[in-house]
């Protein structure tokens, strides 16, 4: 990241900023709790499914991210702030915003795919976190824990980027959204030296990182982040589609291909460099599926496969 880019995001982003760095500093890993069915695919077939924001389990979360942006920017105090800061800066520059972002909100509503993993913590690496068990994966379920260098490669080639979900109802919103204001305001001189087209661009992504990626506060304990992918905005010839059968809904996923590629700076996503360890969910099949996820890992090219198995000892009933 370059310096530029880098005082950009710190003014435009200060709050996925901080994630990030708490991530890096503290070399977070990141969890998937799936269905046994779906991580052994995600091992075999070395790819990771982005499914359709309709079809999250609350497919109102969209709405509750929008609706927080709306509030907030047509507050008299915050959002007239924001917009007088920028006609300020660059006139006529509301009007060409609101156009660009109203024009593309239809699609981040209707063609936009994600996948969800969580922070994974330390001390759950014995046991993984009840509230998942529960929530995800069924009967069966696994946790895929992931080391972080795939989430964090900063690259353009899979169009695909991870945010840290914020969790915040409209009040909170409101405040965040007036300090992102505070800072426009005070480095209008640096911001009039990006120009008006860098300027909409990075408050596009800002916007559209609010509607996909605000959830309410009652689901923090999830500490979710989010891979979005929106082939209609940005697209990439690594990430491929198809039409799939999920819960018996059959629908258009788009994969992520679990492979390096070096050359576009993308790092980290082979199953062996990437699968940090497997938690089997508490369930009658513990041993067999422990067994199974060994010699899947050994076929991925994991070595000491069986050290990276784990079962949970929760009394999950």
């Amino acid at each position: 990241m370059d310096e530029t880019h880098a005082k950009a995001v710190s003014i435009f982003f200060p709050s996925m900023l901080g994630k990030l760095n708490e991530v890096d500093q503290r070399n977070t890993r990141f969890v998937q709790y799936t269905s046994a069915d779906a991580a052994m695919n995600i091992i075999r077939n070395k790819e990771i499914w982005l499914r359709n924001v309709q079809c999250m389990n609350d497919y109102l979360e969209v709405d509750h991210g929008i609706n927080c942006l709306t509030s907030a920017y047509r507050n008299e105090n915050e959002g007239k702030k924001f917009k007088d800061a920028l006609e300020d800066l660059f006139p006529g520059a509301i009007q060409e915003f609101e156009l660009l972002f109203d024009g593309w909100l239809p699609s981040m509503r209707s063609s936009t795919f994600i996948a969800c993993v969580s922070e994974h913590l330390p001390n759950e690496d014995a046991y993984g976190r009840l509230s998942m068990w529960r929530a995800y994966g069924g009967k069966r379920s696994v946790a895929l824990v992931m080391n972080n260098a795939a989430f964090r490669s900063e690259t353009d080639a899979l169009a695909a980027y991870t945010f840290p979900v914020s969790y915040q109802d409209i009040t909170q919103f409101n405040l965040e959204f007036g300090q992102v204001v505070e800072r426009i305001e005070q480095e209008k001189d640096f911001i009039r030296t990006l120009g008006k087209p860098v300027v909409i661009g990075y408050l596009f992504e800002l916007f559209k990182s609010y509607a996909l990626c605000t959830k309410h506060p009652g689901f923090l304990e999830e500490r979710e982040w989010r891979v979005v992918y929106n082939p209609t905005i940005k697209s990439s010839e690594y990430v491929v589609s198809s039409i799939e059968s999920i819960d018996g809904v059959p629908q258009e996923i788009h994969k992520i291909p679990l492979k390096n590629i070096p050359e576009k700076n993308f790092t980290g996503a082979t199953i062996p460099e990437l699968i940090d360890r497997i938690i089997i969910g508490p369930n009658d099949q513990q041993r067999v599926l422990g067994d199974t996820f060994k010699k899947l890992l050994e076929e991925a090219g994991c070595e000491n496969a069986e050290e990276r198995i784990h079962y949970s000892g929760i009394p999950l009933r």
